[in-house]
């Protein structure tokens, strides 16, 4: 899952990549959703899922919402793994609210503990710890966030664990049982990459500005006189939407410009280049709070256009 019909350059780079690596495990079936509909049909059927590949930010929501349609965001572990290190942890926050008063669920670092035991090859110790817990779950002792219609007894953290801990070695009759030899480590095999070629060509320069009406005719005449003859003006937006040349007259602009300044004279420009233009930009009195380079990537665009461009 991504949002890459919005965020085009970094989620645009992730699915990329994600169908890169599909190709080379073609009996796999995937799908690509955005994610805002994919989180939508997550907690509407997750049953509909196996494994959900995404960026950060989505998989921090997206596992909050599959702990919950499970029974509680207490329930899930996580597991974050590299190359040569891993680390192991619950979920869900710390729940400052209800720290010290023995009521938080502690399924999400017990199974949490039992990916950990999994990856340094205990997954018999990690199958029994599980086991025990579906157990207890099974014989209706619950903690208050997951008790309903099947709970025989609420108990606190301290409670819920010493019955884990008195079923070690059973089984769930009626839950699947974990076996250790389903379980496996979780390997991170990185493939070298070559590094792209990277070319600065411009650099887009923001500015606060609510002069003239906040016309964007207004705002290119000095921005243009400040462009010399090494830069050229090439788009102002506003709100991400292109307001010259040639923006749509109805387009409301807020006090927010991203002004694009293309370099036009042989060879990449330098940071003193930049710093020059900035202090054209500053002499015709404009306002600048932030810049960002324009580089290509062997050849390719890395920055976005603006909308209407």
């Amino acid at each position: 899952m991504s949002k890459d019909n919005i965020m085009k350059l970094t989620d645009g780079l992730f699915h990329r990549v994600f169908d890169e690596v599909a190709a080379e495990y073609p009996d796999i079936g995937t799908e690509h959703q955005i994610v805002d509909i994919g989180a939508a049909r997550l907690g509407a059927r997750p049953e509909g899922f196996d494994v959900i590949v995404t960026l950060n930010l989505y998989g921090d929501i997206l596992s909050d919402i599959a702990s919950e349609v499970a029974g509680s965001v207490g329930l899930g572990g996580s597991a974050n793994v590299g190359p040569s290190m891993a680390m192991f942890e619950a979920v869900h926050g710390s729940a400052p609210d209800i720290a010290g008063q023995d009521k938080a669920n502690p399924s999400g670092l017990l199974n949490a503990a039992a990916l950990m035991l999994t990856h340094i090859g205990q997954g018999d110790v990690a199958a029994r710890l599980q086991n025990a817990w579906l157990r207890t779950l099974e014989d209706g002792i619950h903690t208050g966030d997951i008790a309903g219609p099947h709970t025989k007894e609420v108990v606190g953290t301290a409670a819920f664990a010493q019955a884990i801990i008195d079923r070690l070695g059973q089984e769930p009759g009626r839950l699947s049982a974990v076996r250790a030899e389903a379980a496996s480590r979780i390997e991170v095999h990185l493939t070298p990459r070559v590094r792209a070629t990277k070319a600065l060509v411009g650099v887009d320069v923001f500015l606060d500005w609510t002069a003239h009406e906040r016309h964007p005719g207004r705002l290119a005449e000095p921005l243009q006189a400040a462009a010399g003859e090494r830069w050229r003006l090439d788009m102002i937006s506003n709100r991400g939407v292109k307001v010259w040349p040639q923006g749509l007259p109805e387009t409301t602009c807020a006090d927010h410009w991203r002004c694009r300044f293309l370099w036009q004279a042989g060879d990449a420009p330098s940071h003193a280049d930049v710093l020059a233009l900035l202090g054209r930009v500053a002499g015709e009195g404009l306002d600048f709070v932030k810049t960002e380079h324009l580089f290509t990537f062997d050849g390719q665009p890395g920055y976005t256009a603006g909308q209407g461009q």
